[in-house]
C-alpha cells in the first residue's frame, strides 16, 4: 500500500477558497485512503499547526470542528505522536534547514518513515536533497 506524510500546508488547502487545484489534489488522496489505496500521515505538530491556523484565519469554529471530526475519523489521517526522539532530530533539521520548526517536524517523520511528502509549499525545496517530495498539484 502506498503511504504518504500530509504537510500542514496540504490540509490546510481544504480551507482555502483560492487553491482549487491544489484543494482538489488533497480530495483525491483524501479519498484515496478512505478506499485504502493510500496511508496518509501528519505529524502531531503539523496537525497543531493547522489547528492554530485555522482559528486565528477562520474561527475557533472551524478549527475545533476540523480538530474533532480528525479525531473521530473524519479524515482518514494518522496523527503521528511527537517523543523526545523526534523533538531531537527536528531541532537538528531546524537548526541545519531554512524551514519552519512545524515543517522541520514532517521532514523528521518523513525522514523516519521512509515515506514521501505531498505539499506545495515552496519552503520544502531547500530539503529536496534530504526527502522525497511530491508535488500537492502534479
Amino acid at each position: 500500500m502506498k503511504m504518504l506524510i500530509l504537510d500542514s500546508y496540504a490540509l490546510l488547502c481544504l480551507f482555502d477558497k483560492k487553491r482549487r487545484a491544489e484543494k482538489d489534489a488533497v480530495m483525491k488522496h483524501l479519498e484515496d485512503a478512505e478506499k485504502g489505496k493510500v496511508k496518509l500521515y501528519i505529524s502531531k505538530i503539523n496537525e497543531g499547526e493547522v489547528f492554530y491556523k485555522l482559528y486565528k484565519y477562520l474561527g475557533e469554529e472551524v478549527a475545533t470542528g476540523f480538530r474533532a471530526d480528525l479525531k473521530r475519523g473524519m479524515f482518514p489521517i494518522h496523527v503521528v505522536s511527537v517523543n523526545d526522539k523526534r523533538v531531537d532530530e527536528s531541532s537538528a533539521i531546524k537548526a541545519k534547514y531554512p524551514v519552519s520548526y512545524a515543517d522541520a517536524f514532517c521532514i523528521e517523520l518523513a525522514r523516519d518513515m521512509n515515506l514521501p511528502i505531498v505539499t506545495g509549499d515552496p519552503e520544502f525545496a531547500s530539503v529536496k536533497d534530504l526527502v522525497k517530495l511530491q508535488p500537492l498539484a502534479e
